[in-house]
């Protein structure tokens, strides 16, 4: 018989997924040696050369490697489902849960959902991360994340996806102090005259942009920044205007200077936020718990509601 072990199964993927035995041991928190010895014993019990090794350039796989690759992340991933399941069985529900949100939307919604999750199962943990879509869908994919809350947009047919809340359309951002400051709304053609700070973090960037091309408008971007409260910043600053969809419930900047929201006359495409999980990984007790939990909660932000 074969003797292998899960934490053999986890070095060796975290390898592949690192493409280097050092990241892998900067991640784990374990010694190189250790998940070196760990990768030869996987290879001498199944009898296989899996590494590639290449000299101070890293690790990559050999055919039969990848076919490993594939059965081990499988295998890891049911053993997860396996015990986050086996915990909620208990009475008092217990596990874990990844939750991966998009970087501008995630102070404003994921802090509320946790505090609200936390009082009904204590002892259900989350874990937290933000970042770009194409991270989150990285994610999703090699089962870092549970689930994942982000924008319906440019993704593929692979995830499962739920509508957290209306679309939303897009609206520009302007420094109190500017003369369009005083108007009731905007059009794009009034927006285009001003340099644009343009909120630069995957997907806005190519939404925000198409939705001037579209019109044959060609905005100046005059700065970029990938964090939505630098991109206030610059607009309260007196810098240019923006357009973004995710709407804070202060016009007051870091910086102290006022901003104000106006709606965009001209017709365009609204974005919704979606929580998302892949369609072949059925999410486990815990995140069906979360799940349950947000469809619960009201999405519109705090100063939009009634």
């Amino acid at each position: 018989m074969t003797h292998f072990t899960l934490k053999q199964l986890r070095y060796f993927v975290t390898v592949v997924e690192t493409e280097s035995i050092a990241e892998a041991s900067r991640q784990l928190h374990i010694a190189q040696p250790s998940i070196s010895i760990a990768i030869k014993n996987l290879e001498d019990a199944f009898d296989q050369q899996l590494f590639i090794r290449h000299h101070a350039q890293g690790v990559s796989l050999t055919p039969g490697g990848r076919r490993f690759y594939e059965k081990a992340r499988d295998l890891l991933r049911l053993s997860y489902e396996f015990e986050q399941n086996s915990r909620a069985d208990n009475e008092l529900v217990s596990g874990t849960i990844a939750l991966g949100c998009y970087e501008s939307a995630a102070p404003l919604y994921l802090p509320r959902l946790v505090a609200g999750f936390k009082k009904r199962y204590p002892d259900i943990t989350l874990q937290l991360y933000d970042g770009e879509q194409h991270e989150l869908m990285h994610g999703l994919h090699r089962g870092r994340f549970d689930l994942a809350f982000l924008y319906d947009l440019e993704l593929d047919n692979s995830i499962s996806k739920e509508a957290m809340n209306a679309p939303h359309k897009p609206y520009a951002l302007l420094p109190a102090s500017h003369p369009l400051a005083l108007h009731s709304s905007v059009t794009l053609a009034e927006l285009i005259r001003l340099p644009m700070i343009l909120l630069d973090a995957v997907p806005s960037r190519n939404y925000f942009i198409s939705l001037f091309k579209e019109k044959g408008y060609h905005p100046e971007v005059a700065y970029s920044s990938p964090s939505i409260e630098m991109v206030r910043c610059m607009v309260g600053q007196g810098l240019g205007f923006s357009v973004l969809v995710t709407r804070p419930c202060s016009d007051t900047t870091y910086d102290g200077e006022q901003l104000v929201q106006k709606e965009i006359d001209d017709e365009m495409a609204a974005s919704t936020l979606i929580m998302a999980w892949l369609k072949n990984n059925e999410p486990t007790r815990p995140a069906q718990l979360f799940m349950d939990y947000c469809r619960s909660v009201d999405f519109t932000p705090m100063h939009m509601r009634g």
